[in-house]
């Protein structure tokens, strides 16, 4: 699956199960969850892409270390982790005890195809919606001070995106319009990237309105 369906199914697996919990699970954690298990891209070739990261013997430890760590909390945040393993097992398949087997398991319903591109574009659908129920599209309307750690997520899924079309040549603006599918999921990630520059931006004006109310700082000159 691509990052916009692995961060929108985060963000609704993650805030949802936050809820039940009683914690609320900040929205840029919520949707960073779900992108993590590809961070082994940064670290190509020294780890192999879709191995490690992709396996329950290294999550699923982590996610019970991050859980016994930060509690209710942990436990949320950990959900939109191991959403990345759900996600990739439908349209594809993952090293599920990798490296103990190199054995892979998932439905193979296809990269890109018809069921991907209702899965991705529906996860955007749905954590709209969902932002608008919950309250977390303020975050986006006006200034917030947590908004500006929206940049993270940000960052991660445009520089993931990059790197990833880098290692295998692929030209971003050919492959977004080469299937009618991928047109679809690659105006999703527009829209995704556009709401957290947006997001960003809240961020930034929120810092600078405490700044500014706060005004010069007194010098106290001794005579």
């Amino acid at each position: 699956m691509f990052l916009l369906g692995h961060s929108c199914w985060s963000y609704i697996i993650s805030r949802g199960s936050g809820e039940k919990l009683n914690v609320r699970l900040p929205v840029y954690l919520a949707l960073l969850a779900g992108v993590l298990p590809d961070f082994d891209i940064y670290f190509k070739p020294v780890i192999e892409h879709h191995t490690y990261t992709h396996s329950l013997l290294v999550l699923l430890p982590l996610s019970i270390l991050l859980t016994y760590k930060f509690k209710r909390l942990g436990g949320a945040f950990s959900l939109g982790i191991l959403s990345h393993l759900l996600t990739d097992s439908l349209v594809g398949t993952i090293p599920i005890f990798y490296p103990a087997s190199t054995v892979t398991v998932g439905l193979s319903l296809g990269l890109p195809s018809p069921a991907d591109t209702i899965l991705e574009v529906g996860a955007l659908a749905i954590a709209m919606v969902y932002a608008l129920r919950n309250g977390d599209y303020e975050f986006f309307r006006g200034p917030h001070e947590e908004s500006m750690m929206m940049s993270i997520t940000l960052v991660s899924i445009v520089t993931l995106t990059l790197l990833f079309a880098g290692d295998n040549n692929i030209p971003l603006a050919t492959f977004a319009f080469s299937r009618r599918a991928l047109t679809a999921i690659s105006l999703g990630h527009v829209v995704l990237v556009l709401t957290l520059g947006l997001g960003t931006i809240q961020g930034i004006r929120s810092y600078l309105s405490k700044q500014s109310s706060a005004g010069p700082p007194s010098v106290n000159k001794a005579l």
